[in-house]
């Protein structure tokens, strides 16, 4: 049956309606298309030019180490001006830092090195009797240095890091503990011993301005025979530190030693050595006192 003009009309009109409409569709879907794709190469792009790494969140002093707690893990894009094969992916343990380091700070490898491992030998010691910086606070790194009284400077141990001890929230004005080793131990002791020795003596701190960017000083201080005799033959010190330091101590002997004998060969030398001891053990005695009395309250 043929169709009126009004129906085909009618039929022409739909046929035409779904052709833009599919016409329409085509052309949204391509675009989306076209959006999708570029936006896959906006993302792969991005990805190809970001790098995790690590930044500082909480200040960090020089020479100390640096925690998980004082870093976070971020991604940052390879635009900036970072070399970024400087930069750490995982924040290994005994990690310091050479520099103080801000909030912000983007970790590299150029701002950090890692810390030696600790030794079997290694103990903390307390002294007392160690003339210290007014202002050194826990932390901080320092030189132990004997001073003769002919006016030289010797350098006992170096490079040690400083923990003030803390009775009630107070600091202790005249301790300080350090984590040596065997042989500086008994170098310590030696120096303290001859300190006493000679009038006009002095034992001294000395701080470190920037302590992860500075060495550690050469010891200059040589002990008495009998020490270096005990160095030598001590289990207890590790082989490699001790054949370094008694090379050095070998190597300034005869600059050292004459001008120590001189001035401990003096005739209040024993007498020094045992009230001075005495004073020693005393301060030791009351701040432990102090100590227990914190507990107790």
């Amino acid at each position: 049956m043929a169709m009126n003009p009004m129906q085909r009309k009618a039929n022409n009109s739909f046929l035409l309606g779904i052709l833009i409409t599919l016409v329409i569709t085509g052309a949204i879907i391509a675009f989306l298309i076209f959006q999708v794709l570029n936006l896959n190469t906006e993302i792969e792009e991005i990805q190809a030019h970001t790098v995790n790494a690590y930044i500082v969140i909480d200040e960090i002093k020089s020479g100390t180490e640096i925690t998980t707690a004082q870093v976070q893990r971020v991604e940052l894009n390879m635009d900036i001006n970072v070399d970024t094969s400087t930069l750490y992916t995982t924040i290994p343990a005994g990690l310091m830092a050479k520099v103080d380091l801000n909030p912000g700070t983007v970790m590299t490898t150029d701002l950090t090195y890692e810390n030696e491992p600790l030794t079997s030998d290694v103990r903390t010691v307390e002294y007392n009797v160690i003339t210290l910086p007014s202002q050194l606070t826990t932390g901080e790194y320092i030189d132990i240095r004997l001073r003769t009284p002919d006016g030289r400077s010797l350098i006992v141990i170096s490079h040690k890091e400083v923990t003030i001890p803390n009775i009630a929230g107070v600091d202790s004005t005249n301790c300080i503990w350090l984590d040596l080793s065997e042989e500086e131990i008994l170098m310590m002791s030696s120096a303290i011993v001859e300190a006493y020795k000679m009038n006009g003596a002095m034992l001294y701190a000395t701080r470190y301005v920037e302590p992860g960017i500075q060495e550690a000083a050469t010891v200059t201080y040589v002990p008495n025979d009998e020490t270096r005799a005990l160095i030598e033959r001590d289990p207890n010190i590790v082989e490699e530190a001790k054949n370094a330091l008694l090379s050095v101590l070998n190597a300034n002997s005869e600059l050292v030693r004459p001008g120590i004998n001189n001035a401990i060969n003096n005739e209040d030398a024993a007498d020094n050595v045992v009230e001075k001891t005495e004073d020693e053990i005393t301060s030791l005695q009351e701040e432990r006192e102090l100590y227990i009395e914190s507990l107790g309250g």
